[in-house]
């Protein structure tokens, strides 16, 4: 009967149900950023300060990563990675981050740069949108060694020390020099600071690797006047001598007078009336403070080579770390264990044999056991601020254990460099 009518409208349509509301795609998951997430080894730069750090995450992680570069694990690693480059690089230091080049693409790895970030692209070149992208928000963009007429459009050139040794990467430092005189080169894995300062004074840009001696056999040389009196002092804080001997010893250098007194006024010390005279000041410090501050000032006397400065502050930063964790620990005298770390620099700043530099003070036998012999209670101590700087993850995290594993000891770390920064920078404003 109404068949006329459903040939004129035609059947009806089925019905469909409405599509499901979009998801929106949840962002990359980041990991958990902790202080001290990734290993750091400073780079140094002309001038011989330390300009900022190679940030890498530990090598095992890297190979596991290497195969799975686009899996969401991977991102997230390399994420938290650049997450904690730039909290270092607020404080105006440069961080070198070597990561696969297919993760530049990456929206989380573009919301972490800035200013400061060097980034070299692993196993590849960084699309062109993505590279500048990234330059825009201030970061740079290497290559790696190579030809340099084949290389992309880069702002800076890594070089890396391989079984060539030195003279074959300074080689290379020429060729880049004559084919793209402006373009910054930074020289990773130099085995010595002696190294080092031969990558800098040939124009190398930053140069990072091992603050060990170099291959030859360092000679005696004498102590500077200014190194040798502070030596006698500390020697007489050692042998427990009255404040006064101490006062005027003090006094008989105007210059170590000024910094005494400097110090002691300083916002640190928290004075609310002035110290005038060298003997308010050794009283108001004490013998363990005393010590800890002419240590530091042994540091600012043995200066002379290029990467002083450099050495210095990783002195510093080692001397802080021990002495951070044996606070927490409560296994040594901290401010011991801070002149220990001080002191393990010493022979690179003097440019002398450690038993030689170390001859005119009165340590312990626990520091010189640690500190020449690589033996006795503190020996280990030394040893994991040592693995810190190397790739033995193994022997790093069995050294770390007593002092709550790796990753706290590696937060500790960066709160020494933090330290230690702020230390050199204080006193290179102030003279």
């Amino acid at each position: 009967m109404f068949g006329w009518l459903l040939r004129l409208v035609g059947p009806a349509a089925p019905v469909v149900a409405p599509p499901p509301p979009a998801v929106e795609k949840p962002p990359e998951p980041v990991a958990e950023v902790s202080a001290g997430f990734g290993q750091r080894r400073p780079l140094v730069d002309r001038s011989g300060h330390v300009a900022g750090f190679e940030l890498r995450l530990p090598a095992a992680t890297e190979r596991r990563l290497a195969v799975r570069v686009d899996e969401v694990s991977a991102a997230a690693q390399y994420t938290a990675l650049l997450a904690a480059a730039r909290s270092v690089t607020v404080t105006g230091r440069q961080v070198l981050v070597s990561l696969p080049a297919p993760l530049l693409a990456r929206p989380a790895v573009a919301a972490q740069a800035g200013a400061g970030l060097w980034l070299l692209p692993a196993g590849g070149h960084a699309e062109a949108a993505a590279a500048q992208g990234l330059r825009t928000s201030g970061a740079r963009i290497g290559v790696a060694d190579g030809p340099p007429a084949r290389a992309p459009a880069a702002d800076f050139v890594l070089l890396q020390a391989s079984a060539g040794g030195l003279d074959t990467l300074l080689l290379s430092a020429q060729r880049w020099q004559q084919a793209r005189p402006r373009l910054p080169l930074v020289a990773l894995g130099l085995e010595s600071i002696d190294d080092v300062e031969r990558a800098l004074a040939s124009g190398i840009a930053l140069a990072g690797g091992r603050f060990a001696p170099g291959g030859g056999v360092a000679q005696a040389k004498p102590l500077q006047a200014a190194a040798h009196r502070i030596c006698e002092l500390l020697n007489h804080l050692a042998l427990d001598r009255d404040a006064a001997v101490v006062a005027d010893a003090v006094r008989a250098d105007v210059v170590l007078c000024y910094r005494l007194l400097r110090w002691a006024n300083s916002p640190a010390i928290g004075q609310t009336r002035g110290v005038e005279s060298v003997e308010q000041a050794v009283a108001l410090l004490g013998r363990k403070e005393l010590t800890r501050w002419l240590s530091v000032m042994l540091l600012s006397a043995a200066g002379g080579r290029q990467a002083s400065a450099a050495l210095q502050e990783h002195a510093l930063a080692r001397g802080r770390l021990l002495e951070a964790l044996v606070r927490h620990s409560g296994t040594a005298p901290p401010e011991a264990l801070f002149t220990v770390g001080l002191l393990s620099q010493l022979d690179l700043m003097l440019q002398m044999p450690l038993a030689a530099a170390l001859a005119p003070l009165r340590l312990s036998d626990a520091a010189s056991e640690a500190l020449l012999e690589g033996r006795g209670p503190w020996a280990d101590l030394l040893a994991l601020a040592v693995a810190l700087e190397g790739d033995d993850e193994l022997r790093l995290a069995a050294l770390a254990a007593p002092y709550g594993g790796t990753e706290a000891v590696l937060a500790e770390a960066e709160r020494a460099w933090a330290w230690a920064a702020g230390l050199v920078d204080s006193r290179d404003h102030t003279g």
